[in-house]
């Protein structure tokens, strides 16, 4: 196994496949660029019935959604106190009003100590019909960002969790995601970390057997990852701070070529906050290939944009890079640290939630923390404000299975109060 590659993002080539290109506006083989309007439309607005069903929440950096209970209904799974370390657990989705039932899945690791990270996610680890959910130990980024993490799967009993030891990243996560990399039918786990700037990959053999596939470290890499097939060859790759790592066919330990979609992301300085983006990855125009959306989570003057892949007929066979094209969305959006784009409005268009993180805005002078839903229309979008006090890693999800997009807002990375946005196009 190989423990460790490196890549550059200013070398001539990267691993003999292509040259790690950043793509950049009339490059040759890179992203062109343009733009889309954005204008207020009053008529293209949603509804949205909010329910307060979180009171009690403590550095809820590390929140997901999804139907652990298999109720039909969405529940609110979290770390506690993602600072300094807290309980893993989850809040019962119910319709009635009222604060909603908090259910611990474990007060502590099985190795002791307390669980913290920036992301969490639900999945169905084991193939057998339910929501499992990743436990992260470590002391909290505030605490410790340095120290060691180690990753657990807890799986769904029912009443009960088992816990299952995956491995260990070198310090505090940032993000993480479930995906079968190699199609054998398992799902492996990506995780990003910002302290030793590392991308980890662990394969899936069993429930109890996990392998690091991958351990890539460049100084430049932060937050903000998702996975998709980006070059249309049938295996998922993983984008993280608009780096594209390309999976090599499932041969998980043989080297991922890399490209940088725009160097904008990824060439910061200064303090803790250089190089933190949020990404999306998803298909919205079904030619089975991930569109790329990306905006800077931490600080000011970046834009919300997309990167669409041009696939050529051998790309998929020759391992060549595809050329992208970056779409600029809206100019500038302060601190965005929510990112999901689905179809809110049924007319089959995909549209994006996006928004202000407001304790992260002030500090940066700002006064704007809008909660910003985008709708797709014929002239590029139509804006909608529908919270004026901002959102932290909100999180998109048909809640109780009526066919529209409902989401949860958490609106800054201090609050103990969380909201459930119900749509009511049905």
């Amino acid at each position: 196994m190989k423990n460790s590659k490196k890549f550059l993002y200013n070398a001539a080539l990267v691993t003999g496949i292509f040259a790690l290109t950043a793509c950049q506006p009339q490059a040759e083989n890179q992203a062109a660029t343009s733009q889309t309007q954005t204008s207020t439309n009053v008529n293209a607005t949603l509804e949205f019935d909010t329910a307060h069903i979180i009171a009690d929440a403590k550095y809820f950096w590390a929140h997901t959604a999804g139907d652990v209970t298999g109720d039909g209904l969405a529940d609110l799974v979290f770390i506690n106190n993602n600072a300094s370390g807290g309980a893993l657990g989850y809040y019962k989705g119910q319709e009635s009003e009222g604060m909603w039932e908090k259910v611990i899945i474990a007060e502590a690791p099985p190795t002791g100590g307390l669980f913290a990270g920036g992301d969490l996610e639900v999945a169905d680890v084991d193939a057998d019909g339910d929501l499992d959910v990743v436990g992260i130990k470590h002391p909290g980024e505030w605490t410790d960002a340095s120290a060691s993490a180690e990753i657990f799967w807890y799986e769904n009993k029912g009443e009960t969790w088992q816990a299952y030891y995956i491995g260990e990243v070198p310090d505090a996560v940032k993000d993480v995601s479930f995906a079968d990399f190699n199609n054998d039918g398992k799902l492996d786990i990506a995780l990003l970390t910002f302290d030793s700037h590392s991308l980890s990959i662990y394969q899936q053999g069993s429930k109890q057997q996990w392998q690091r596939v991958q351990f890539i470290q460049d100084n430049t890499l932060h937050e903000g990852m998702d996975v998709g097939d980006f070059n249309a060859d049938g295996y998922i790759d993983i984008v993280a701070n608009a780096y594209v790592f390309y999976n090599p066919q499932g041969a998980l330990e043989n080297d991922w070529s890399v490209q940088n979609l725009n160097e904008m992301w990824n060439n910061q300085e200064g303090d803790w906050s250089r190089n933190g983006t949020k990404t999306f990855a998803t298909d919205i125009d079904g030619d089975e290939v991930d569109e790329i959306f990306t905006c800077h989570s931490e600080r000011a003057g970046y834009p919300l944009v997309m990167y669409q892949a041009s696939i050529t007929e051998d790309a998929s066979s020759t391992n060549t890079a595809p050329k992208w094209t970056e779409t600029e969305i809206m100019p500038e959006i302060t601190a965005c640290h929510t990112l999901q784009v689905y179809d809110f409005n049924g007319d089959g268009k995909h549209d994006i939630l996006t928004g202000i993180n407001f304790g992260r805005a002030v500090n940066l002078d700002k006064s704007n923390f809008d909660v910003t839903l985008l709708l797709s229309d014929s002239s590029g979008y139509s804006k909608q404000v529908l919270h004026e006090d901002g959102i932290y890693n909100g999180f998109a999800i048909d809640f109780e299975g009526d066919g529209d997009i409902d989401f949860f807002r958490y609106p800054n990375h201090e609050s103990s109060d969380l909201f459930l946005f119900k749509n009511q196009l049905n």
